[in-house]
């Protein structure tokens, strides 16, 4: 026997209360009813408002943990951070490198803020938290050590995907980027490279923001926002249980790098994009045949326009995304040859 817990806002008559005779009769038709709460003036707003108190409760309390594991960490560790924990991060090496001149300048304080507030997404109050958990003293040195190299040029690179994900560069977040890696000890060079790596990412972060903005038809978009697409649909088609194996990551990054030539330092923003909807079955959804069997011949297209050989472990990913867009493997093989006409239109 096992026991379930059944929450549902039912619609009934003004005159209707509900009792627990009522509730018997119904849901006991499921199971033996062990214990229920009934509210016969239930309110849908205040409900919401309850929950978003309670979230942002639940969001503060995480923060002061990630602000207290920051603090007492030996090593930071940029693959075990979770996204809050990458802003976190990002805003306490700012508030580090430039202590003084945010304890004396408000208005700089406030520009660092507002960085984060529209690029990061960080909320206003978790911004001001992580800025008055800083303290009065500066100990730069202590937590420079904290990271290695390879962890420090990772959280570097997300920074500049960050900055560069919105808008155009500007010049006050440009120079307080390089200025934090230059502290860090970080020449000239690296610090280029690491802002070629951030824009990389930025450009499928942008592409991705295209393609959930709807404004353009799935097989419509641009040559590189719909590479990023198919990157988007079968990274889902790869995940069971909201996880991706090892097995299935690595055919699915040999095909984005390979045949998508997207780099893995640029899949990663695909790879942790986290939808709350099924890419896969809404374009499934919202695009008519045609369109759907486009965007097969221009998977196929990106795949003989390689001289890299498919495996039969990405050619099943591939078969598989292909089924669920409700295409036939016969369908395929003529978008295929659709595909290799365009490419040898003399042959």
């Amino acid at each position: 026997m096992k026991r379930i817990k059944l929450e549902a806002v039912i619609k009934v008559s003004d005159d209707i209360i509900v009792e627990e005779a009522m509730i018997k009769r119904t849901a006991g038709l499921l199971g033996e009813i062990e214990s229920y709460d009934i509210n016969n003036n239930y309110n849908a707003s205040q409900s919401d408002e309850n929950n978003s108190a309670e979230k942002r409760t639940e969001n503060q309390d995480g923060l002061s943990e990630i602000t207290k594991s920051i603090n007492s960490a030996n090593k930071i560790y940029y693959g075990s951070l979770s996204l809050d924990e990458r802003k976190a991060i990002s805003l306490t090496i700012f508030i580090q490198v430039n202590f003084d001149k945010i304890k004396s300048d408000e208005n700089y304080k406030a520009k660092i803020s507002s960085l984060f507030e529209n690029k990061f997404s960080f909320e206003k109050s978790s911004i001001e938290k992580i800025f008055l958990s800083s303290g009065e003293s500066s100990n730069f040195d202590n937590f420079k050590n904290k990271f290695l190299e390879g962890d420090l040029l990772q959280i570097i690179i997300y920074i500049w995907e960050k900055i560069l994900s919105i808008g155009e560069e500007d010049d006050f977040e440009l120079e307080l980027v390089e200025k934090a890696a230059s502290k860090f000890g970080l020449e000239p060079a690296i610090i280029n490279d690491t802002k070629k790596q951030g824009n990389d990412r930025a450009k499928i972060a942008k592409a991705i923001v295209s393609i959930e903005s709807g404004k353009v038809p799935y097989n419509k978009l641009k040559a590189f926002e719909k590479t990023v697409l198919l990157g988007l649909m079968l990274s889902e088609c790869s995940t069971i249980d909201g996880q991706i194996s090892k097995e299935n990551l690595s055919q699915l990054k040999r095909v984005l790098s390979s045949q998508f030539g997207i780099s893995n330092n640029a899949a990663s923003v695909i790879l942790e994009k986290k939808l709350n909807y099924s890419i896969t079955e809404k374009v499934e959804k919202v695009e008519v045949y045609r369109e759907k069997y486009d965007l097969v011949a221009f998977l196929w297209e990106k795949i003989l326009s390689t001289e890299e050989s498919i495996n039969d472990g990405e050619m099943g990913l591939i078969r598989k995304w292909i089924r669920r867009l409700d295409i036939s493997d016969v369908e395929s093989e003529g978008a295929r040859k659709d595909a290799m006409a365009l490419l040898n239109p003399s042959s």
